[in-house]
C-alpha cells in the first residue's frame, strides 16, 4: 500500500511539475477558489483531502480541471464549466457517478476517473460526450458494466479499464466504438473477450485475466492490431489460425501463460517482438519461427527446454536480442545461432550448459552483450571468443571453473579484455581443490596444471612431441612411482631440463638446467637418462 502512494504520488507531482512548465500561477485570490491552485487562466488543480465537493467558484474559463488525492465521495459538475476539455478524478475516494454528471460538458475530450475505493458507474453516465476521445477508469474496482454504458461514444480513440474487478462483458459492449485505437482491460478477471467490431484497434491489453483458450476467430475483426498482449492468463494452447488476419501485428506478449507447444506459421508474418517467458514449452519444432524475417526481438526465458533444433533461428535475419535464460539447455549445436548476422544480445544465464562448441558464435561480430553466468561451464574452447567484439559486455560468473591447462584460453582472453566482463571479480576457481575461490584474475598461467592426467597421456605427449624430430627420440615409463624420462640422442647437442612440480600447499615450483656440451668431448651418439624418484 505504501509503494502505491509513492507512486500515485509521484504521478500527481509530475503533473503539477508539467504544468508549472508552462503556465504562470495566477496571483489574484478571487480568480482561485480556495484549497486549488489556478495555473492561467485555463488549468485548475485541487489536491486536498478536506475537499468533500467541487468548489462552486471554479472559473468558468478553466479548459482543464484535475483532483488529486481529495475527500470527494461523489462526482457533479456545475453547469458553468461547459469549457472543459479535460477532466481528471485522481485517487479520490469516489464511490459514485450520477448518470447527468457530465452533461453540460459537452467539449470534454478527456475524462479519467482512476484510483477510486469502489466506483459505481450508472447507464447513460456517458451519454452526452459525444466529442470524448480518451476515457481512463483505471483501478476503481469497478465490477459490472452496463452493456451499453459506451453507446454515445462513437468518437472515442482510447479506452482504459485496467485494474478492476470484470468478471464478465456484454459481447456488444464495444459495438459502438468504431473509431476505438486502444482498449486495456488488464488486471481483471476476463474468461473471454468480444472485440470482432473495433476494425481500426491499434492496441489491446489483455493481461494478467483468466483467459485458458482463445477461439480461432477472437481477432478476426481487429486487422489494424499492432500491439497484443495476453501476458499473464492461463493459456495451455494456441489455436492454429488465431493469429492469421493480424497482418499489422508488431508486437505479441504471451508470457507467463501454460502454452507447451507451437505449431508452425502460428505467428504474422510481420511480428517484430514475440516474449514467450514463463510458458511451459519442453521442445520446439524446427519450423517454429519460419517466416519471421522482420523479428528482432525474441523472448524464451523460464521455459522448459533442454535442447534446441540447429535451424530453429536460421530464418530469423533480422533478430537482434534472444533471451534462452532460466531454462534447462545442456548443449547447443554449433550451428545454431548460424545467420544471425544482427544479433546484439544474447541470453544463456541460468542454464545446464557443461561446454560450448569453438564456432559457437562464428556469426556474431555484432554482439554487445553476452551472458553464460549460472550454467555447469568447467573451461571454454580456444577461440570460442575470437569473432565477438572487443567491445561486447561478457557475464561468465557462476560457473564451476576448473582451473587447469584446458582454462588456458580463457585466462589469457581475460588478461587481454577482462575489461567488457561485468561480473570479473566473482569469475573464480571451483576445482581444483587447491585453487578454489580463487579469481582468474589474480593467478598466473604456471597454476593452470593438469596434474591429474595419467601418465599415459603424459607418455602419448611425450612421444607425439618427439615423433617428428628425428634427432632425438625420447620415452617415459613409471613403475613403483618412480619415472624414468629417456632420450636418444642422434647427434650431439645442447641439454636442457624443465621440470614442473607441484608442492603441497598448491604453489608451482619450476626447475630449468641447461648444460652445454663441452666442447673438450668426444661427441657420439648416445643416451641421456633422467629418473626422478618420489
Amino acid at each position: 500500500m505504501q509503494e502505491k502512494m509513492k507512486i500515485h504520488n509521484a504521478v500527481a507531482l509530475l503533473v503539477l511539475l508539467q504544468l508549472c512548465q508552462n503556465a504562470v500561477l495566477s496571483t489574484s485570490s478571487t480568480s482561485c477558489p480556495p484549497l486549488c491552485q489556478c495555473f492561467s487562466a485555463t488549468t485548475v488543480i485541487c489536491s486536498e483531502p478536506l475537499i468533500k465537493a467541487l468548489p462552486a467558484d471554479i472559473p468558468s474559463q478553466a479548459t482543464a480541471l484535475i483532483v488529486i488525492a481529495s475527500g470527494l465521495r461523489r462526482i457533479t459538475i456545475q453547469e458553468h464549466l461547459g469549457n472543459l476539455t479535460k477532466l481528471v478524478f485522481l485517487n479520490n475516494p469516489v464511490e459514485n457517478v450520477s448518470h447527468d454528471a457530465f452533461k453540460s460538458l459537452m467539449s470534454l475530450e478527456e475524462l479519467e476517473i482512476s484510483g477510486s475505493h469502489f466506483l459505481v458507474l450508472e447507464a447513460g453516465t456517458f451519454n452526452k460526450l459525444d466529442k470524448l476521445t480518451k476515457l481512463l477508469l483505471n483501478n476503481n474496482k469497478i465490477t459490472l458494466l452496463a452493456p451499453s454504458i459506451f453507446d454515445s461514444l462513437e468518437k472515442l480513440e482510447t479506452l482504459q479499464l485496467r485494474g478492476n474487478m470484470l468478471t464478465n462483458l456484454h459481447r456488444d459492449i464495444f459495438h459502438k466504438l468504431y473509431n476505438l485505437q486502444e482498449l486495456n482491460l488488464a488486471s481483471n478477471k476476463l474468461p473471454t473477450i468480444h472485440t470482432s467490431k473495433l476494425s481500426k484497434l491499434k492496441k489491446l491489453d489483455l493481461g494478467l485475466n483468466q483467459i485458458t483458450c482463445l477461439a480461432v476467430d477472437t481477432f478476426r475483426g481487429n486487422p489494424q492490431l499492432q500491439i497484443l498482449s495476453l501476458k499473464g492468463n492461463q493459456i495451455a494452447q494456441l489455436t492454429p489460425g488465431i493469429f492469421s488476419q493480424l497482418d499489422n501485428l508488431k508486437e505479441l506478449n504471451l508470457r507467463g501463460n501454460k502454452i507447451s507447444a507451437l505449431s508452425a506459421g502460428i505467428f504474422p508474418s510481420n511480428l517484430k517482438k514475440l516474449m514467450l517467458r514463463g510458458n511451459a514449452l519442453v521442445q520446439l519444432s524446427s519450423v517454429a519461427f519460419t517466416g519471421l524475417h522482420n523479428l528482432t526481438h525474441l523472448d524464451l526465458s523460464q521455459n522448459l527446454l533442454s535442447s534446441l533444433p540447429a535451424e530453429l533461428f536460421h530464418n530469423l535475419s533480422s533478430l537482434e536480442h534472444l533471451d534462452l535464460s532460466e531454462n534447462t539447455l545442456q548443449e547447443l549445436a554449433s550451428t545454431v545461432f548460424r545467420g544471425l548476422l544482427q544479433i546484439s544480445v544474447i541470453d544463456l544465464q541460468k542454464n545446464n550448459l557443461t561446454s560450448l562448441e569453438a564456432d559457437l558464435f562464428t556469426d556474431q561480430g555484432q554482439m554487445s552483450r553476452l551472458n553464460l553466468a549460472r550454467n555447469r561451464l568447467e573451461n571454454l574452447p580456444d577461440g570460442v571468443f575470437e569473432p565477438l567484439d572487443f567491445e561486447c559486455l561478457l557475464q561468465l560468473h557462476g560457473n564451476p571453473w576448473l582451473c587447469d591447462c584446458d582454462l588456458m584460453y580463457l585466462h589469457e582472453w581475460l588478461f587481454l579484455y577482462g575489461k567488457t566482463v561485468a561480473d570479473l571479480s566473482q569469475v573464480y576457481c571451483a576445482n581444483p581443490q587447491r585453487l578454489r575461490g580463487m579469481s582468474l584474475t589474480t593467478m598466473n598461467k604456471e597454476q593452470l596444471l593438469c596434474v591429474n592426467r595419467s601418465i599415459s597421456e603424459t607418455r602419448n605427449s611425450i612421444n607425439q612431441t618427439t615423433s617428428t624430430d628425428s634427432d632425438r627420440q625420447c620415452s617415459l615409463q613409471e613403475a613403483n612411482g618412480i619415472i624414468v624420462v629417456k632420450c636418444k640422442l642422434m647427434k650431439c647437442t645442447d641439454l636442457k631440463l624443465d621440470v614442473y612440480f607441484h608442492q603441497s600447499d598448491g604453489r608451482p615450483l619450476n626447475y630449468t638446467l641447461t648444460e652445454p656440451w663441452p666442447e673438450s668431448v668426444q661427441c657420439f651418439n648416445g643416451t641421456v637418462i633422467l629418473t626422478v624418484f618420489p
